[in-house]
């Protein structure tokens, strides 16, 4: 060996079946098996995504809540054209299912204690109530802000304000 050329134990060549086992733990691999699982539901069962709609917890959880109770109960609650159709908007499901998976195969399932059930409970109802006062996601918060409307100027500014907040919380934590 010439200086310069020594081989680490992260230079050697993995056989192909060990980094095919690392390849199916990766975030990677669960995308596409994601990604072809909805291409099939999708040409197969004729369900479609909704168009330009993304991905929003408040939003696709109180379409497929009211979904639900318009289908058992019979009434007419509000669902958007994207959630209206035959099926409903699975994707709040999906991400809590895939979430559980992941960190389950990964070993890092634990929760996270805010200070009591019912505190957690009445936070997440905060949280949730403002997104779909505001439209729920990020990029439509931008949006709005950008046209000038005034729910999305505050959201825009409570996003920011929450974001330093709870970085100066986690600072303070951290140090006690």
């Amino acid at each position: 060996m010439t200086a310069g050329t020594a081989t680490r134990p992260h230079d050697v060549e993995l056989p192909l079946r060990e980094r095919a086992g690392r390849l199916a733990r990766s975030p990677v691999f669960y995308g596409f098996v994601v990604a072809a699982v909805a291409a099939l539901a999708g040409e197969w069962g004729h369900v479609s995504p909704p168009a330009a709609y993304g991905l929003c917890s408040a939003c696709h959880g109180r379409d497929l809540a009211d979904w639900i109770v318009n289908h058992v109960e019979g009434k007419h609650l509000f669902i958007t054209a994207a959630g209206a159709g035959a099926w409903p908007l699975l994707t709040v499901v999906g991400v809590v299912i895939g979430s559980l998976a992941a960190s389950r195969r990964n070993r890092e399932f634990s929760t996270v204690d805010l200070g009591g059930g019912w505190r957690q409970l009445g936070l997440g109802a905060i949280v949730m109530g403002t997104a779909l006062f505001v439209g729920g996601c990020p990029t439509r918060i931008l949006i709005r802000a950008g046209f000038g409307d005034a729910a999305g100027l505050v959201a825009l500014a409570g996003v920011a304000g929450g974001i330093v907040l709870g970085t100066f919380t986690l600072r303070w934590w951290a140090r006690r």
